[in-house]
């Protein structure tokens, strides 16, 4: 597993380095894509993710820190007795046998998603274990010959892969990246997320608050202010404070659509400081440290989620006023498959991973639909999921 961890440490230092999280250097790439949606939404659909993009920068470097700490020390004991066993008799043997897998990838362009899940599955092991083979050989560290040869047998990998997703759909999407996750079947993560779920099971007791949009708004942000100003000191109040912003998000969802012409910068600014507290707090060892990102990581993914089936909702009721709203909700509805990565998929419920699943069914439908009222660019718009395949895979 030190292969396995030294590849993690490298993925994230990729994202502290680019001081964004994963969902908005994908928004720089797909900029061409989304702002075509419509004929004359993009800038309205740029002002709908301004607020979020900048209370982001304040949270992602700590979180990532703390995030790329957690996955180092889960790593580092994890059993491999699950993988395969490869009988490399040197490191130039181990190579050549990495090469042959290559070779075994290569023509299948016409792959459906079930193959390249299997792929990509079949390259994270085989990788992983002949970079760990060859970091043991003493000429791996005097020079980088091995090194360079791994790395471009890899990148020929990832290209190979990349010319399967030709004509992907969204649910092509979905289903790769919950098929592919690595964290899929990690037992130490199970129980931590296990124990998480019976708490996040609960939330939807709590009704969403009966409030006018512009009262519940206020609510929302006072509940945040107080928040922050008192702080979040042990599990108890963590916990209780996930169980009430849940409540007020919720508040705010079914408001969504009278929600465009609010500022909601107070409300993002106070949850970007709250949620960088909690980390820094993880990760100065006053909250428990791995519980937290645990339950961190489940409060977005139930966001996004949410989010994301709202606007599914709200888009095949047709309940739409311009092209201005129906790009930022088909952006929202496009967040979960994104924004979210290895950890994130395996933290998503089975109900959760199923409404990803439905919702991106439901994806070609709706651009039909919109196209209709001339709100969006169908052509460009089922371009979008090759894009988010494309994206991925090039991060792996």
């Amino acid at each position: 597993m030190v292969s396995l961890m030294w590849n993690f440490i490298c993925i994230f230092a990729r994202k502290i380095f680019n001081y964004m999280p994963m969902d908005n250097r994908n928004t720089v790439q797909l900029n061409s894509f989304v702002g075509c949606l419509g004929n004359s939404s993009a800038t309205g659909l740029k002002n709908q993710m301004k607020e979020s993009k900048a209370s982001e920068r304040k949270t992602t470097q700590q979180s990532l820190f703390f995030h790329l700490l957690f996955l180092c020390a889960l790593l580092m004991i994890t059993s491999c007795s699950g993988s395969r066993q490869y009988d490399f008799k040197s490191s130039e043997d181990a190579l050549k046998q990495y090469q042959a897998f290559f070779q075994t990838i290569k023509g299948h362009s016409d792959s459906d998603s079930e193959q390249l899940a299997g792929f990509i599955n079949q390259w994270h092991e085989y990788g992983d274990t002949v970079l760990n083979f060859i970091r043991k050989d003493p000429s791996y560290n005097a020079h980088s010959g091995l090194s360079m040869k791994y790395d471009l047998i890899s990148d020929s990998i990832r290209t190979e892969l990349l010319e399967m997703t030709g004509n992907c759909t969204l649910s092509d999407v979905a289903y790769v990246k919950l098929h592919t996750s690595l964290y899929k079947d990690n037992k130490e993560l199970g129980s931590l997320k296990e124990n998480a779920s019976k708490f996040f099971a609960t939330l939807d007791k709590s009704p969403a608050y009966e409030l006018e949009v512009h009262r519940a708004l206020a609510n929302y942000s006072r509940f945040l202010l107080s928040t922050k100003s008192h702080g979040i000191k042990s599990r108890k109040e963590l916990v209780a404070f996930l169980h009430e912003e849940d409540r007020h998000f919720r508040t705010f969802l079914a408001h969504i659509d009278e929600c465009s012409s609010i500022g909601m910068t107070e409300i993002t600014n106070h949850t970007a400081d709250i949620c960088s507290a909690i980390y820094k707090s993880a990760s100065r060892n006053k909250l428990p440290a791995s519980e937290t990102l645990v339950l961190m990581s489940m409060r977005t993914d139930r966001r996004l989620i949410l989010n994301a089936q709202v606007c599914r909702d709200a888009l095949k009721r047709g309940k739409i006023r311009d092209a201005i709203q129906a790009n930022a909700y088909l952006w929202m509805i496009l967040q979960p498959y994104l924004s979210m990565d290895a950890l994130a998929i395996a933290m998503l419920t089975p109900e959760q991973a199923q409404l990803m699943t439905d919702i991106a069914k439901d994806y070609p439908d709706i651009i039909t639909r919109l196209e209709g009222k001339h709100l969006v660019n169908k052509e460009v718009s089922n371009k979008i999921p090759t894009q988010l395949m494309r994206l991925y895979i090039s991060t792996l």
